[in-house]
């Protein structure tokens, strides 16, 4: 993921965390779930993901946007039909439900992008167990001796 995403999304939780309503608290589960995001990224950009979460590790980060994911969606479906069944108008922005129903968008999109990042994470690491077992394998099948040659 290109780092020009990143600053915008985080350009975009520093900005909606000041148009803060009574509802809006998905700008803290999305700003945690994109600093999870990024953090993973940078591991994985440094080469050492693997040094501090195995496999377990990040199916458990995965199950954690599997939650924000569905309680983004859910949200989502719960503030469009009370925007919709009520009438409510847009302005002012305290009384309406618009900033909820973005905001729920955003905490969706954290959690899916998590989920994605993490299942490709997850494939990598299994991809480079393999090649480390092969490479094992073959150095004792081949022995030392003819490792030289």
């Amino acid at each position: 993921m290109p780092v020009y995403v990143l600053f915008l999304a985080f350009s975009a939780f520093i900005a909606f965390m000041i148009l803060i309503t009574t509802h809006q608290l998905y700008w803290v589960l999305s700003g945690i779930t994109d600093s999870i995001l990024f953090f993973l990224h940078y591991l994985a950009h440094k080469g050492k993901l693997e040094q501090w979460y195995d496999q377990s590790g990040l199916r458990i980060i995965c199950r954690y946007g599997i939650i924000v994911a569905t309680a983004g969606l859910l949200c989502l479906g719960y503030f469009t039909t009370i925007q919709v069944m009520y009438k409510k108008p847009i302005m002012p922005i305290a009384d309406s439900s618009v900033i909820s129903i973005v905001w729920s968008i955003v905490a969706l999109r954290s959690g899916l992008i998590l989920m994605y990042y993490c299942i490709g994470y997850q494939k990598n690491d299994d991809e480079t167990r393999l090649l480390v077992t092969n490479e094992e394998i073959r150095s004792v099948e081949i022995g030392p001796e003819e490792e030289e040659k």
